[in-house]
């Protein structure tokens, strides 16, 4: 059985190693310590601009707009994730709630599981093939610090990752199935990325975020992604 493990283990290395190659290169990749990306969010017939900011190792800045409304989500990897809305008064620089801040601080890795690897606290282990439309995929399962579990499926042909598949529990203590599919890979100075995410829960598609532009190495602060402290009051927590 433990050489059963150790197998399904080194085939997992092996498809990493081919995914990295694939995607540009760790070369390529290591150059990119931030990207600046902006676009478009769909929510079924509503359409939301949004401009993330996403940096090695886990710091992501995520703002959008609708009618003069600001919500910016964001976290330095060390802090609590925060949020401030403009749509609540008074707005406040405040503290996510937990199960929406677990949500976001997973999405948050700058590098993806298969480039990261154990340096980042992923194991992997090759699960078998699948075959999804039509599509033969790989599946990689991925297990971050002993705890959170989600499969990655790639392209046969391509390698590179085309869905994550997990359970999420939701505020009200439900658990649901969320995938989210990447499509629309185009070259960032030489490192192909998604254009295109689609997330969707139990099947339904919630929600389409589009990138039209994305630009590489921005100029960052810890400003950034550090949720301000204001003087004289007190931030909810």
């Amino acid at each position: 059985m433990l050489a059963a493990a150790n197998l399904r283990a080194d085939q997992a290395a092996d498809i990493a190693q081919i995914h990295l190659e694939a995607i540009g290169g760790r070369q390529r990749i290591e150059a990119l310590i931030g990207l600046r990306m902006s676009g478009v969010v769909v929510l079924g017939e509503k359409r939301v601009r949004f401009t993330m900011i996403a940096a090695r190792p886990d710091r992501v800045r995520l703002e959008t707009g609708d009618n003069g409304r600001t919500l910016v989500n964001a976290s330095d990897g060390v802090e609590p994730a925060w949020e401030f809305d403009t749509g609540t008064w008074p707005p406040r620089y405040r503290a996510m709630g937990a199960a929406a801040a677990k949500s976001f601080t997973a999405d948050a890795e700058f590098d993806d599981p298969l480039v990261a690897g154990p340096a980042r606290g992923f194991t992997l282990e090759y699960a078998g093939e699948a075959e999804v439309d039509g599509r033969k995929l790989l599946r990689v399962l991925v297990t971050r610090k002993l705890a959170d579990t989600f499969s990655l499926l790639l392209d046969e042909e391509t390698y590179f990752i085309v869905l994550r598949v997990e359970q999420r529990t939701t505020t009200s203590g439900r658990k649901r199935e969320i995938v989210t599919r990447y499509d629309d890979f185009r070259p960032v100075d030489g490192v192909l990325l998604p254009h295109k995410v689609t997330l969707m829960s139990d099947g339904r598609v919630e929600q389409e975020m589009i990138m039209e532009k994305i630009e590489t190495n921005p100029e960052l602060t810890p400003e950034t992604f550090t949720r301000p402290k204001v003087s004289g009051k007190k931030e909810n927590s």
